[in-house]
């Protein structure tokens, strides 16, 4: 039975109850449909599901899909690993994923002993399929995706240990960063912070890594720990607008009002109209609030209307300002104002704040892209010398 509202009491009453529509609006505009996981059903390689797979059939199907990997099949490869670890993990027999792991093994190490810098194309390209694993349907398959992801770590740290360098440093952090943002889209909070406390212990100035632990913190409550994350993050990028905007939002929380202040009016001051600036519009109208300071907030909300004008939450705000000292009339046609933008048109600022945005990681994936691309080549050349049965290191 859908809630029903009375709308009784005085212009507050009323003017919560408009505020609890708009949300519900607001919701229902910005809700996000489930992402489709790409090709993941092609069944390529001729697997039947059932049939047991020999330990030499995966090693003989792994070799393929590196192959049609380093040939620069980036989006057939990882549809094919994904297709023979289902065929072969079942999660009714836990035994099936240490014969796959034994397989897989193998062969990197194989490949491998020809050239280490193999490893980073290897582990992208399970760090590919586990993503597209967690976007399709996850029922019957939770150790074939743990597997592919603790295949993408591990190789990631192992390339780090052997290499030694600090470029393999970046490297293997950049791959945990980017499983830390998965694990953290899929609300995995406790294995997203494992994955993001190691890789900022690889590179202290990820600044993507940062920025995402800061957020399970943030979503925990726990605001000391948010804040002591985001000064890490900020002594690595002092100017990180978002790094900023998320300390300011801690701070108010805190309940430390006047440093809150200081970099939300440095924020509101620059000229750029994107989400971060009009969230802290917000927030500085929050902190004058909590202050008592009506008028300022009043003027900071009518500065940020001009500003973004299609923001329903400025109205929202500025109307319950209005409606604390009494100018009900007006406060109410904020809110009819509010009620009429259509939900599609709604401003998501506070929703984007919210979620675990793709663009937090484009940075590390754009890394591990360019770094993987770099090195098919040589995944080519040590597959074609392991096949003839050179196994000379080096070359």
């Amino acid at each position: 039975m859908r809630a029903r509202i009375e709308l009784r009491g005085g212009p507050s009453a009323w003017l919560a109850a408009a505020i609890w529509l708009w949300a519900g609006q607001a919701a229902w505009g910005q809700v996000q449909p489930p992402a489709v996981a790409q090709g993941s059903g092609g069944g390529s390689l001729g697997l039947k599901a059932g049939v047991e797979v020999s330990s030499e059939k995966i090693q003989e199907l792994y070799r393929r899909i590196l192959t049609d990997w380093s040939s620069g099949q980036v989006d057939r490869a990882p549809d094919e690993l994904i297709e023979l670890e289902t065929a072969v993990v079942s999660d009714n027999e836990p035994k099936t994923r240490k014969r796959l792991f034994e397989a897989e093994q193998a062969v990197i190490h194989q490949v491998g002993a020809n050239d280490l810098e193999v490893l980073v194309p290897i582990a992208v390209l399970h760090h590919e399929a586990y993503r597209r694993l967690i976007e399709g349907p996850v029922l019957g398959r939770a150790l074939v995706i743990n597997h592919t992801r603790k295949m993408a770590r591990d190789l990631a740290v192992l390339y780090r240990q052997q290499a030694g360098t600090e470029g393999a440093s970046l490297v293997a952090s950049r791959v945990l960063t980017s499983l830390g943002g998965l694990l953290l889209r899929s609300a995995q909070y406790p294995s997203a912070m494992d994955m993001l406390e190691e890789a900022i212990a690889l590179d202290g100035r990820n600044v993507s890594a940062y920025l995402a632990l800061s957020t399970i913190y943030e979503k925990n409550g726990q605001y000391k720990s948010t804040e002591e994350v985001l000064r890490q993050l900020l002594a690595a990028d002092p100017a990180h607008a978002e790094g900023r905007l998320r300390r300011a939002v801690t701070l108010r929380r805190l309940e430390k009002p006047d440093e809150a202040q200081k970099i939300l009016e440095e924020l509101v001051a620059g000229p750029e109209a994107s989400w971060m600036n009009a969230l802290a519009f917000q927030e500085l109208a929050l902190v004058h609030g909590s202050q008592g300071k009506t008028s300022a907030a009043e003027k900071v909300l009518r500065t940020a209307i001009e500003r973004f004008p299609q923001d329903a939450r400025l109205y929202i705000q500025l109307a319950a300002v209005l409606d604390r000292r009494g100018a009900a009339a007006e406060a109410g046609a904020l809110v009819e104002q509010a009620l009429a933008f259509p939900a599609e048109g709604v401003s998501s600022a506070r929703w984007l704040y919210n979620s675990a945005r793709l663009d937090m990681f484009d940075e590390a994936r754009s890394f591990l892209a360019e770094n993987s691309r770099s090195r098919l080549p040589m995944l080519a050349q040590a597959l074609g010398a392991a096949a003839s049965g050179d196994t000379g290191v080096g070359r």
